[in-house]
């Protein structure tokens, strides 16, 4: 299978409640490529030890031990390793919590900053040295036992501020491809409203993630549909009932607290939402009847 025939979903990363990054330590497999996918956050890499490749949207990247990783929010990537040793930490960053009261007061400045970048993937200490370093740095940081000290928390803040700075200046060539990256990053603001929303237990509406991307809702419907391949409506009842399949797994509330919870109308409306995506009712997912062959959820091509 190509790369261009591969399916690309969307990946739902838990986020840390007290601050806007959570680290990761991951042993790849050497195994085959399966998928692409992306997902809401920023997402940063260091790999420890090992090689292998990095697909992205438009370039596949070797990588070897000392080599860090950009992937900005809503690019699909994957990586494959070729031995059995390789390790990446990872660092999820969630841009629209970024800020500093002694720095940046602004979260926006940080979401500006990351819609400018078009330049992914790996980055080397040979070809980018800077950009390197400043992950690597990055890295570090967030693994010390001070972060919890608001002067450690401006030092990760103004890295993270510099390095998207040093990314967004970047000259990239004019292509179908940037073109294209461009246009699947402009409704990214879409994607962090119903996230968003959804993490405060509210409902989120095609007519909120227009407004959040400064869009008309007839150009926002149409522009969406056009990057992720479905309505904005249908986006938000997957997402709501990705949700759902969390809460019905991780906690023993009322299938109506979970319906509440996830904005669904009523709880008609969740049934019935629930099995057209999942193929089974709410109360058999809990119960582990859900089979993987159903996991349709998170399936969209860009």
């Amino acid at each position: 299978m190509s790369k261009n025939e591969l399916p690309v979903i969307f990946e739902e990363v838990s986020k840390n409640e007290n601050v806007f990054f959570s680290t990761s330590l991951y042993h790849l497999p050497r195994r085959k490529l399966s998928f692409l996918h992306y997902h809401d956050i920023l997402e940063i890499g260091v790999c420890l030890s090992g090689h292998g490749k990095c697909i992205t949207e438009d370039k596949i990247i070797p990588y070897f031990a000392g080599d860090v990783q950009f992937i900005p929010p809503c690019a699909s990537h994957y990586n494959i390793a070729l031995d059995d040793n390789t390790l990446w930490m990872f660092i999820n960053i969630d841009i629209p919590r970024v800020s500093s009261s002694h720095l940046t007061p602004d979260p926006a400045y940080f979401i500006e900053l990351s819609q400018k970048i078009n330049a992914s993937g790996i980055f080397t200490k040979n070809e980018h040295p800077r950009i390197n370093r400043y992950i690597t740095d990055i890295a570090a940081l967030v693994q010390s036992d001070s972060t919890d000290h608001e002067a450690s928390l401006d030092l990760i803040t103004a890295k993270i501020a510099i390095l998207l700075i040093e990314l967004a200046e970047i000259d990239s060539n004019s292509s179908s491809d940037t073109a294209a990256i461009k246009k699947n990053r402009g409704v990214l603001p879409a994607m962090q409203y119903v996230s968003e929303s959804l993490r405060k237990d509210q409902r989120p509406t095609p007519g909120g993630m227009a407004d959040a991307c400064y869009m008309s809702d007839s150009y926002f419907r149409k522009t969406f549909t056009s990057v992720m391949g479905e309505s904005p409506k249908n986006y938000i009842t997957r997402m709501q009932a990705l949700k759902a399949a969390r809460l019905l797994s991780e906690t023993s509330s009322p299938i109506y607290e979970v319906s509440t919870a996830c904005g669904f109308e009523d709880n008609s409306t969740f049934y019935r939402c629930f099995m057209r995506i999942y193929g089974v009712s709410p109360s058999d997912y809990r119960n582990n009847k859900y089979t993987e062959n159903n996991d349709i959820i998170h399936k969209n091509t860009l």
